[in-house]
């Protein structure tokens, strides 16, 4: 399933990666008051991601937020159990409100943070009637 951001989206996020450096991890940054900030748990953060994809499924992306670790860790297996409860409540929630869910395996190359992070993906439900990608140079998107 493919997943893209628009081709300005993409080198505006390539711009950030480089400029925050390879060893700073942009989630740990995150505390109360910044507006990216969306909600606070206990274990967890839900987060706006400040680079949303464009597309998801064929279908335009509507709201795109992300659930992230307090604790800074690669993987999910390192939560305690009370934590992966709190986790699972989380995702139920939000997919109760029609977001799709998406993570990474820790091992992924295409992976670019870090930091265990799950994707709440909401797109605005109807499949676009064309869409044409080319990987290079560059890529053109026909949206209905």
């Amino acid at each position: 399933m493919p997943i893209y951001r628009s081709t300005r989206e993409e080198l505006n996020y390539r711009r950030h990666r480089r400029k925050i450096g390879k060893f700073e991890c942009q989630f740990c940054s995150i505390k109360t008051g910044d507006p990216q900030l969306i909600r606070q748990a206990n274990a967890f953060k839900i987060i706006r991601n400040i680079f949303p994809y464009s597309t998801w499924d064929m279908q335009k992306v509507t709201d795109h937020l992300m659930i992230v670790p307090i604790k800074h860790t690669n993987t999910l297996k390192d939560l305690s159990d009370k934590d992966a409860v709190e986790y699972v409540k989380l995702i139920s929630h939000y997919e109760g409100r029609g977001y799709n869910i998406y993570a990474r395996a820790p091992s992924s190359i295409i992976k670019t943070v870090e930091h265990q992070h799950t994707h709440l993906i909401k797109t605005e439900g109807s499949v676009k009637s064309l869409l044409f990608w080319m990987y290079k140079p560059f890529y053109v998107r026909f949206l209905k």
